[in-house]
């Protein structure tokens, strides 16, 4: 049990530096030098639980990703659904609670591979309303709501959560409805 808490601590102390070294440094600038050093570990203690810096980040990306609040329970067609909108509002008060992972993560690093798992997250745990006439039409809708809102959140970040998660869930889900909203256009 003591190990397992010592493990915890230790790792922490890597994801604090690291985290830290991130805030003013872009990736490929940062050594496992410089993480140890600010962690106050050994190189050695750092290669026992990471191969390199990028399975460090990876991890730190999982841990996100694995905590953003998710439901099975969610009706497909969700345009005036609460449910929906409370499961959007308990993900927006995990980026404010959780803002400098997320200000790092999308905002300050252009960390690419984490915004396609994140959008590989919400395409896997988030329904998608498939009552659309033209299937293609509702899929690409679909995909430009998902990258649209992750432009969204990136603003909301920057601007320092100017409006409450509420209302941010209420405009996020209006503007993905209206992405919808061309599936009677012909693309033929």
């Amino acid at each position: 049990m003591e190990e397992n808490r010592r493990i915890k601590i230790t790792k922490k102390l890597i994801h604090d530096a690291f985290l830290e070294l991130l805030e003013r440094l872009p990736l490929e600038k940062i050594s496992v030098t410089d993480i140890c050093k600010g962690a106050d570990v050994n190189r050695s203690t750092f290669y026992a639980y990471y191969n390199d810096v990028s399975e460090l980040l990876r991890e730190i990306e999982t841990d996100v990703l694995n905590q953003i609040p998710i439901s099975v329970d969610l009706p497909v067609i969700y345009s005036d659904n609460d449910e929906f909108l409370n499961l959007l509002e308990k993900f927006f008060v995990y980026v404010i609670d959780n803002e400098r992972l997320f200000k790092i993560l999308i905002v300050k690093s252009d960390n690419s591979n984490f915004n396609q798992r994140l959008i590989k997250m919400i395409i896997n745990n988030y329904p998608q309303d498939k009552t659309g006439k033209n299937p293609l039409l509702v899929e690409y809708g679909y995909y430009y709501a998902i990258n649209g809102v992750i432009g969204l959140l990136r603003a909301w970040i920057t601007q320092k959560f100017p409006i409450s998660p509420r209302k941010f869930a209420k405009i996020v889900l209006g503007m993905s409805l209206r992405a919808n909203e061309i599936e009677d256009m012909d693309i033929e």
